[in-house]
């Protein structure tokens, strides 16, 4: 996971996550029976600003209570602001507003403060699943757990110092409605982000092709010539800025692992498609994929006069694992 996911997920840990884990903390094995109700609700967005620095921004709300995070970073992962105990309201009618107390990662100095305002819509119905199941003869459980997904329309992000670019899928939300009886209740939510293209033939350069994969803003790049007697490899990470980007690393050559020319990269993304989301259940256990879709047209030429072109589909994804009480990834 590269160092913005990380971050991210951690900071959704600290704030959103605590209050899954209380709402759904797990007992003692031989416990007695305990009744879990409670919906959780959580919302997760990264924004793009004028200034090119990204804003991060997550909040939850349950019965047990509400919070928000926000922090700053430049494309060159520096940590410029950051609040941890922000605000949150999730209303009734789908509005929804945060605000938080920001800090000046540098000096320690309050920042200002930081608002969030929008509007979640559902999307799609609500899907709900029966929980009933044994494990040996130490704990069961039964129960209902309802998963509503949410389209969100931010209508307003302020941050100090910032003008906020908002685009149409920024933001993810949903709700986990919990309805559940056990003797070990235990339920963990686990998220991760990532980018790939196809494998792709470079046209006009023979023999050549390549790929793209990891993070959105910043992804790795493979270039392989190989014509089956002198393979060749050109890798490194290409910054994306505004979808575009170019970046320029040796080309080796695998057999001696010598360079042997300069390679340069140079990338244009461009969204093909909306926001899909795909989900599956089994076991106790849900697997959620959201997927965009892009098509990346890409441009290699070497130094020693080489040269090949890609049009390539390419898909930046969120997947979601939600373990709940009994399922195959319980380890009690």
């Amino acid at each position: 996971m590269n160092n913005t996911n990380s971050r991210r997920l951690a900071a959704i840990i600290a704030t959103g996550g605590l209050l899954a884990a209380s709402a759904i903390a797990p007992t003692a094995s031989g416990a007695p029976s305990e009744h879990i109700v409670n919906e959780i609700s959580d919302m997760s967005c990264v924004f793009e600003t004028a200034e090119t620095d990204l804003v991060f921004f997550g909040a939850s709300a349950s019965a047990d209570g509400s919070g928000s995070f926000m922090f700053v970073e430049t494309l060159d992962y520096e940590l410029v602001l950051e609040g941890f105990e922000g605000s949150a309201t999730f209303g009734e009618d789908g509005t929804f507003s945060a605000e938080v107390e920001l800090i000046d990662v540098e000096t320690g100095e309050p920042a200002g403060t930081a608002t969030v305002e929008g509007v979640r819509t559902v999307s799609g119905d609500p899907v709900t699943e029966e929980v009933r199941g044994r494990s040996g003869n130490s704990w069961e459980e039964k129960g209902t757990i309802t998963t509503t997904d949410y389209d969100v329309d931010i209508t307003s992000v302020t941050v100090p110092g910032y003008e906020v670019l908002v685009g149409d899928d920024d933001c993810t939300s949903q709700d986990l409605a919990f309805d559940v009886r056990s003797t070990n209740p235990s339920a963990q939510i686990y998220r991760d982000s990532g980018f790939q293209t196809e494998v792709c033939e470079l046209e006009g350069l023979e023999n050549g092709a390549v790929m793209l994969e990891g993070d959105l803003r910043e992804p790795m790049f493979d270039v392989v010539i190989d014509d089956g007697v002198n393979p060749q490899e050109s890798e490194g990470t290409i910054r994306l800025r505004g979808g575009s980007g170019e970046a320029t690393t040796e080309l080796i050559d695998l057999v001696t692992g010598e360079p042997i020319a300069d390679l340069t990269i140079s990338v244009d993304l461009a969204r093909s498609g909306t926001r899909q989301i795909e989900s599956e259940s089994f076991d106790g256990i849900t697997f959620r994929m959201a997927r965009t879709t892009y098509v990346a047209t890409i441009e290699v030429t070497t130094s020693d006069g080489r040269s090949g072109t890609a049009e390539c589909g390419a898909v930046e994804f969120t997947e979601t694992i939600i373990m709940r009480p009994g399922s195959g990834g319980d380890d009690h």
